[in-house]
């Protein structure tokens, strides 16, 4: 019912909508062909030209409901003209004139509406597509992390054993070193023992490092061969979802065209 009573009405219905849209829509539509708009509770249309229904101007009132929690939005419109509201014993020019008014916006609206309804699904499927893309180059970087760690692997291990090599010489040298500063100390000996002691800890410390680094290296290969797992069983979860938006959009596509 209307703010003013029951009024013969055209009515249609509106699927995926709130009656706050559907009233918007009518109100948007009526306001370039009336002089004024008033109605709190409804929309009502004052001076409205409609020449298909009169050659006088009218008002049209429009109400949307929207039962709590449907997805259905029923919008009732009434349309009156020199104080009395078109209906079934109306002229028949008239009936039809409202009719066709009611049609076409109607056709409007769903079309309006189930566009927007295709254009957020594309949205949806562009957004899905830009994350299997950037999956993909995760794992390309993952792929590339270890590569580039494998062989930094495979130089460190040969520095390793050329720095291990070159201890054990080093050791042989500062062990014969000693027993010369042990047998006959002198100046020049002892410094040069230092000196190789010093080389000796620096061979030491750089093999100790480089079997950490190798270590540090195995390790991250594990952790991204893991996460290349991750990945492709999100790609393959993505690849899913974007098949699945794909009929979801070619549906909405065929729900926009067969709108008429």
């Amino acid at each position: 019912a209307f703010a003013g009573g029951v009024y013969p009405t055209y009515s249609v219905v509106f699927t995926g909508t709130d009656k706050a849209i559907v009233e918007k829509w009518f109100k948007d539509q009526l306001k370039s062909i009336s002089a004024d708009m008033g109605g709190k509770k409804e929309v009502m249309s004052i001076g409205t030209r409609l020449p298909e229904v009169s050659a006088d101007t009218m008002r049209v009132f429009v109400k949307a409901d929207q039962p709590k929690g449907s997805k259905d939005v029923t919008a009732h419109v009434a349309f009156r003209v020199d104080n009395v509201f078109i209906g079934p014993d109306s002229d028949e020019r008239q009936r039809e004139g409202c009719r066709n008014w009611m049609y076409q916006n109607s056709v409007m609206l769903k079309k309006n509406l189930a566009q927007k309804e295709l254009e957020a699904g594309q949205k949806q499927l562009a957004h899905l597509e830009g994350d299997l893309a950037g999956l993909a180059k995760e794992k390309e970087r993952a792929q590339n992390g270890i590569e580039k760690t494998e062989r930094n692997n495979i130089e460190n291990e040969k520095e390793r054993i050329d720095a291990e090599g070159e201890g054990k010489i080093m050791e042989t040298k500062v062990e014969s070193k000693k027993q010369e500063v042990a047998t006959a100390s002198t100046e020049e000996n002892t410094k040069e023992l230092q000196s190789m002691m010093k080389e000796q800890e620096k061979l030491r410390k750089k093999a100790a490092k480089l079997t950490e680094d190798i270590a540090d290296g195995k390790k991250k290969i594990e952790d991204l061969q893991f996460q290349i797992k991750q990945n492709l069983s999100n790609q393959d979860a993505k690849a899913k979802a974007i098949e699945a938006q794909k009929k979801v959009v070619a549906e909405l596509t065929t729900k926009l065209a067969g709108i008429n």
